[in-house]
């Protein structure tokens, strides 16, 4: 296994979206306060459901989408995956962060690389597969 890799690869922007914090900036001052960022409310699930623990973390403003700036359909935005939003959005604020303008991006070698470990919004689909759009088939995570 090599020890040393040659590469032009630079990370150089962040973005994300943590609990009770909109952005990272927003996430290191709630951390600086001492605020707790776990909470016990009922924003996701009714407290207690499926077992899970009263007080867990969560983010903010989950169902908020900017679709037409995406130019995702509205149809579409409504049933897609909220990580898959979420990801829209967090790749675009880290591209600004690195001082990337994304419409320079159009036609060049680039990666981003993205890695999700479950699908809650899909296993909710799958509950209810008639009361779907057509539009769900193009938004599946990569498993």
């Amino acid at each position: 296994m090599p020890t040393h890799i040659e590469s032009d690869i630079v990370i150089t922007g962040i973005s994300g979206r943590l609990p009770e914090s909109s952005n990272i900036e927003e996430f290191k001052e709630n951390l600086m306060k001492g605020m707790d960022m776990v909470t016990e409310d009922e924003r996701r699930w009714s407290l207690g459901i499926y077992g899970m623990p009263s007080r867990y973390g969560k983010i903010k403003d989950l169902g908020s989408f900017d679709a037409s700036f995406f130019k995702v359909h509205p149809k579409q935005a409504r049933v897609m995956d909220p990580q898959l939003r979420i990801m829209l959005e967090v790749t675009y604020e880290a591209l600004i962060d690195a001082g990337v303008n994304p419409s320079t991006l159009k036609g060049s070698r680039t990666g981003v690389f993205i890695g999700v470990s479950s699908s809650d919004a899909n296993n909710f689909w799958k509950r209810d597969a008639n009361g779907l759009y057509i539009y769900r088939e193009n938004f599946r995570p990569i498993k």
